[in-house]
């Protein structure tokens, strides 16, 4: 064990403390150990089925809390893991399961993705609209032309 006292001496910069003080305010990440569900088999863990999707579609589906993830995997009979990769940008969605059911989730899961894209695009437009006409609306009423 190397004594931090010499660390000074020997030309490095550390100081035990300060690099305490750092770690101490990192956040934690969740633990990854998880126990696997009394119905779900063994065998099945095997070949997971993984794919990628937006981060924010990924809050929209499952929750920002992922609390619908339980009752997604009960119902489908699935384990899904949901990870962020690429600087929170993305999430890695990787389902254990039957392979033909791990298709049908995925198909869920994108076919859902796809409806909140259009949902969100949807109310950028209605956003745009509403912006155009407010702003047309006051152009109207700021220049008004003199009655005679």
């Amino acid at each position: 064990m190397a004594d931090h006292g010499g660390a000074g001496a020997q030309g490095h910069d550390c100081k035990p403390a300060h690099s305490l003080d750092v770690l101490m305010k990192v956040p934690l990440q969740p633990p990854r150990i998880r126990t696997r569900p009394w119905w779900f088999p063994v065998q099945e863990l095997r070949d997971p089925l993984a794919f990628y999707m937006e981060a924010w579609l990924a809050d929209s589906i499952f929750g920002a809390d992922r609390a619908i993830i339980p009752d997604i995997e009960w119902m489908n009979q699935v384990l899904l893991t949901v990870d962020m990769v690429n600087d929170g940008n993305f999430v890695e969605i990787t389902i254990f399961g039957q392979p033909r059911v791990q298709n049908r989730v995925k198909s869920v899961l994108l076919s859902l993705a796809s409806r909140h894209r259009q949902h969100r695009a949807r109310a950028q437009k209605m956003k745009q609209l509403e912006e155009f006409l407010k702003a047309r609306a006051s152009g109207l009423h700021t220049v008004q032309h003199p009655v005679a």
